[in-house]
């Protein structure tokens, strides 16, 4: 069939080199100053009326790499040293740029035939990542697109593990025992799974915010009143409200009395493990059943780089074998990655993690994981001398909490809230806030390395005075 002249040219200008080389360089420089700039505000105020604007004059056909920059523009700045709301990385620059030539190639990891040099490195970035976090070779894992599908992947092996049959009859009556502050996913993958949000019993915090293993036992017990009689136990390393890390190894005891899958939802601090003095918060974790990590959290990735390990690879192989031979069937060296994970079109994200640990070592992690929980520190030391603001908590990595002194009820949760969205639409700080104890409190997440201590006292001190005016007009 002959291609008419209209798409003749169509091709020639979507594909001509020149032209995609031009707008390859406006992209790449548009890039670059998401990355790097460091003034402005962290967030333009009025942005709901901006977005709405630039939507609308989108529609005139405007030049492409022009509203690509207006977007950019409008978007928040998470390089901005003073953005610290949530567990979002201000990612490294190297792997940010690479991110466009991922996109190029468009490999798709479901089947080695469609990515032969991408499921190598793949498998050498899992390899490395059962070596950080001390799990053998014979274990199995697969990147993910975040910490959610990673609990449900490996609850899936977990699921499978207790309940053999679990795929086939779609019957499975398994209890998960999981500390008060686990990340919603959890129960979200046992309503999927079948195992019912009824099933999830939570075990209260002690006062650091972690689960109290004392009380585990107690929870335990209750469950088995329900009549459930085989148990997932699922420990937290950096809780998502306050980044508390619980005690793996008690947990992982715990575990092994009740003969229950051990599952480490270690999402936000796996990254801990590069950093000398701050990976004893990981002690136990190579006990456990299963780890989710999250690269594109305490790893400086941009998003999506997720991942989940299990110690024994055949119980998540067996749950996710499946037959399709126009994809699944070549007898090579590298695994057909479709058959590891839940999805079938696998983007290639493993590129950015592993081009950054092959060109700058597993130190530079050590250094900004080490680097950002200091920051946190600082924060905390600020609070307690401060006459306004006080701390919840002792910071255990990056994540903190604090609220005004002396304020208490229905009317402090108003006025922390209020304080938030004045900060943040003032742009000229990003935080955000969370309730622990039935309260509501300010939480600064530190995830821009390039965040220093005078950074954080500012917003601090911001907040303060946003704190004291409010309560003068009062």
């Amino acid at each position: 069939m002959k291609i008419g002249h209209t798409n003749e040219e169509t091709l020639k200008k979507l594909w001509e080199p020149a032209a995609v080389r031009k707008l390859g360089r406006q992209l790449a420089d548009i890039a670059t100053a998401a990355l790097t700039s460091k003034g402005g505000p962290v967030r333009k105020p009025h942005s709901e009326k901006l977005a709405a604007k630039i939507i609308q004059r989108a529609t005139k056909k405007p030049d492409l790499a022009g509203l690509v920059r207006e977007v950019q523009k409008a978007s928040l700045s998470l390089s901005h040293p003073r953005y610290g709301a949530q567990q979002v990385a201000a990612p490294i620059p190297a792997a940010a740029l690479v991110e466009s030539v991922v996109a190029a190639m468009n490999q798709s990891l479901a089947v080695w035939e469609m990515s032969p040099i991408a499921t190598a490195i793949d498998r050498d970035l899992m390899m490395r990542f059962k070596k950080l976090l001390g799990y053998p070779r014979t274990a199995e894992g697969s990147l993910v697109p975040g910490g959610a599908f990673a609990n449900l992947t490996a609850l899936l092996a977990a699921r499978d593990a207790l309940e053999p049959r679990a795929s086939k009859s779609g019957n499975a009556r398994i209890a998960l025992v999981v500390g008060a502050q686990a990340h919603y996913s959890v129960a979200r993958a046992a309503a999927i799974l079948g195992l019912g949000r009824d099933s999830v019993f939570k075990v209260p915090l002690n006062q650091e915010f972690c689960t109290d293993v004392e009380r585990v036992h107690d929870v335990f017990a209750a469950a088995r009143r329900s009549g459930f009689h085989k148990f997932i136990l699922i420990g937290s390393a950096g809780s998502t409200p306050t980044g508390s890390f619980d005690d793996l190894v008690a947990l992982g005891q715990v575990a092994t009395k009740y003969r229950a899958w051990f599952h480490v939802d270690a999402a936000h601090g796996a990254g801990l493990a590069f950093s000398h003095r701050f990976r004893k918060r990981l002690r136990g974790i190579s006990r456990a059943d299963s780890i989710t990590f999250d690269p594109h959290k305490m790893m400086f990735m941009p998003l999506s780089a997720g991942g989940v390990l299990v110690r024994n690879g055949a119980y998540l192989t067996q749950p996710l074998q499946e037959q399709a031979p126009y994809l699944f069937g070549s007898k090579r060296e590298w695994p057909d990655i479709g058959q590891v994970t839940i999805a079938c079109s696998q983007r290639f994200d493993a590129l950015k993690t592993w081009l950054v640990w092959r060109a700058y070592g597993g130190q530079l992690w050590d250094t900004l994981t080490t680097h950002v929980c200091d920051v946190a520190e600082v924060a905390f030391q600020y609070c307690s001398q401060s006459e306004i603001l006080e701390p919840v908590h002792e910071p255990h990595s990056n994540i903190f909490c604090f609220r005004l002194r002396r304020s208490h009820g229905r009317e402090s949760d108003l006025r922390h809230w209020a304080i938030k969205e004045e900060l943040n639409e003032s742009g000229f700080g990003y935080i955000s806030s969370t309730v622990l104890n039935g309260r509501r409190v300010l939480r600064l997440v530190v995830m821009n390395p390039r965040t220093a201590a005078s950074d954080i006292r500012a917003i601090l001190r911001r907040v303060e005075q946003i704190a004291t005016a409010r309560q003068i007009r009062a």
